[in-house]
């Protein structure tokens, strides 16, 4: 899979030539409908050729030289495609890129001068990795998950140190009682073990900004008590990607990873939903965001966007518009990001994209 870097460089590279961009979904589950992605890429095919059948014999030969390398692409694929989704991008040079991706993608070919490189985006919200911490009052397990991958980075103990009540094994003392020696003795091992546990967590959230740095989503779970206190010592430094969720300290890799990958896109969606409703709710006000694709396209044909933002049903109702519309950020230099859930719901009631701007426009000065 591409990295944001990459896709760009790809796309820059391409522009001007013919390309076949190929998308498949390889999320079906039933055995009957696991070729179902080919009866639909062969459809898109033959769409194409249709649509080239006015073109010039050159460019249809273009196409067939493509297709055929595609075919030697997807030889290996058995029934189903053994990924969620999976993409190539196919010139008469060469196979500039043909890998799979983390999430599903519409079944589609795309014959285009230049990479249809839109719908890739949304695979590349996948590549933030989520820091999880499994922990109870003894222990706090470091896990890192990243394209559907979970690795254990390391487990941080808790050590304590308890001084035994002096009587123990000796002859007490004249006037001692050994209940109130008892007693004290129990409280400074509970003293003990609330230190060691605060030194444990302390060292975990420290362990867990060196492996996710400013970038990573960051999930607590264990035990309740530890697991609320170790999120209130990472928000120091990450207060907006920390999640909190109830799962057990014994669960298998195999949940862990199951409950990494849904908090990752329950941070996600609610960071897309909290900056969309920002830009819904200021746009005019404060003149730093563009609403709807009207709006978004005059900004992006002034160069001043930071962040551009499309929805799924946009893509799909309006594919080439979207394709300008990520050109054009890209040359700028401006993030890209496909939002979902209650942010793309909430986006496509004005039309599906809007954009952060990198500056306010000045109004211009009037004269009398």
């Amino acid at each position: 899979m591409l990295t944001t870097s990459q896709l760009v460089s790809l796309e820059r590279s391409l522009r001007g030539k013919r390309v076949l961009s190929v998308y498949v979904d390889g999320t079906a589950k039933d055995p009957a409908q696991q070729r179902s992605w080919r009866v639909q890429l062969d459809h898109s095919l033959d769409d194409l050729r249709s649509w080239l059948a006015g073109s010039a014999r050159a460019e249809r030969e273009e196409l067939e030289h493509c297709v055929r390398r595609l075919e030697q692409e997807l030889a290996s694929f058995g029934a189903n495609v053994g990924s969620p989704g999976w993409a190539a991008f196919i010139t008469v040079d060469g196979v500039h890129e043909a890998s799979s991706l983390p999430v599903a993608m519409p079944t589609q070919g795309v014959w285009s001068t230049g990479a249809c490189v839109a719908p890739y985006f949304r695979a590349l919200k996948e590549l933030r990795p989520v820091v999880m911490v499994i922990a109870d009052s003894t222990r706090a397990d470091v896990y890192r998950y990243h394209l559907s991958k979970l690795e254990r980075i390391e487990t941080v103990r808790a050590h304590h140190t308890v001084r035994a009540p002096q009587h123990m094994g000796d002859r007490p003392r004249s006037g001692f009682h050994p209940g109130v020696r008892g007693t004290a003795g129990r409280d400074e091992a509970q003293r003990s073990l609330l230190a060691g546990t605060s030194r444990m967590l302390s060292e975990a959230a420290e362990r867990v900004r060196q492996v996710g740095g400013s970038d990573a989503w960051i999930v607590t779970g264990g035990i309740p008590e530890v697991r609320e206190r170790l999120a209130d010592k990472l928000s120091a430094f990450a207060a907006d990607r920390i999640l909190t969720i109830a799962i057990d300290i014994h669960a298998s890799e195999a949940e862990l990873a199951k409950a990494a990958r849904a908090a990752a896109s329950t941070l996600r969606n609610a960071a897309d939903a909290a900056r969309i409703a920002e830009i819904v709710d200021t746009a005019e006000a404060t003149g730093l965001g563009a609403l709807g694709p009207a709006a978004t396209r005059a900004i992006l044909e002034q160069g001043r966007v930071r962040q551009l933002y499309i929805t799924h049903r946009y893509l799909e109702d309006h594919a080439a518009e979207a394709e300008v519309a990520v050109r054009a950020a890209i040359d700028q230099g401006a993030s890209v990001e496909e939002v979902t859930g209650d942010a793309a719901k909430q986006l496509d009631t004005h039309g599906g994209m809007a954009a952060r701007l990198r500056y306010r426009m000045e109004p211009e000065a009037t004269t009398s």
